[in-house]
């Protein structure tokens, strides 16, 4: 379960961190906010916006 919905065709916050992670051979690269709630996936074809995994609760 994700804290909020996934967003497609952002703009990447000026403010966002750049990770480092590529996926090669498809140019994209992975971003997160900069407190950590948000990544971003930076595509040739836009940006999408993924929010952070709710934390689970539940039986164990």
């Amino acid at each position: 379960m994700l804290t909020s919905a996934c967003r497609a065709d952002v703009t990447l916050p000026d403010d966002a961190n750049d990770t480092g992670y590529r996926l090669t051979g498809l140019d994209w690269e992975l971003w997160l906010s900069a407190d950590a709630q948000r990544a971003y996936v930076v595509t040739p074809d836009g940006v999408e916006a993924w929010p952070q995994v709710a934390p689970f609760w539940g039986c164990g």
